[in-house]
C-alpha cells in the first residue's frame, strides 16, 4: 500500500492502527527516517517481559497490554514535551485507546493524525506465519489469536 509520508510529515504524532501483520512497523520505520521516534507498545512490553510474554494466559496478556498502553502514553508525553515528533506503533485495536492518545495530543496541544492500515485476513496470516519471536517486532501471533484479534478490532 502507498501512504501520504508527506501528509504525515505535517503531523507532530502519526497514530498508526491495524491488526498485528498490518504493516505498522514497517511505516513507522520510514517515518523515522524524517526525524520521527518510533514508540512501540511491543517493545515495551518486550522490555518488561522479553520472549516470556508468550508463555502468558491470554487474561494476563491483556492485563500486560493495558499496563503497556499507559506507559506508551507517559512517554509520549515525556517526547511531546521534549519537543520531539512521535510515531505511535501499536494496534489501537479499540476506540478508546486512540481517543486517550488523541486527548493527550490535544492537550499538550501537538498536531495528530490517524493512519489505519487495513489489511485483509488472508495477508496478515501470511505475514504473520514468517514470524519467529525474536524480538519486539517478531513475536508470534497463532492463527486463533489472529481470528480473536480481527474479532475485537474496532475500526476507525
Amino acid at each position: 500500500m502507498d501512504y501520504d509520508i508527506e501528509d504525515m510529515r505535517r503531523h507532530d504524532v502519526v497514530l498508526l492502527c491495524g491488526i498485528s501483520g498490518s504493516g505498522k512497523t514497517t511505516l513507522a520505520r520510514q517515518l523515522e527516517q524524517y526525524g520521527y521516534t518510533r514508540l512501540s507498545l511491543d517493545g515495551i512490553i518486550w522490555e518488561r517481559y522479553g520472549d516470556a510474554f508468550a508463555g502468558f494466559d491470554a487474561e494476563r496478556r491483556r492485563g500486560i497490554f493495558m499496563e503497556g498502553g499507559e506507559e506508551l502514553r507517559r512517554r509520549l508525553e515525556t517526547l511531546l514535551r521534549a519537543g520531539a515528533r512521535v510515531v505511535v506503533d501499536a494496534t489501537m485495536c479499540k476506540r478508546a485507546a486512540r481517543e486517550a492518545v488523541g486527548e493527550l495530543c490535544s492537550r499538550l496541544r501537538a498536531s495528530v493524525t490517524l493512519v489505519f492500515l487495513d489489511v485483509d485476513r488472508e495477508t496478515l496470516a501470511a505475514r504473520l506465519a514468517t514470524r519467529r519471536g525474536t524480538g519486539p517486532d517478531d513475536q508470534i501471533v497463532t492463527p486463533e489469536e489472529l481470528d480473536g484479534f480481527c474479532a475485537g478490532f474496532e475500526r476507525p
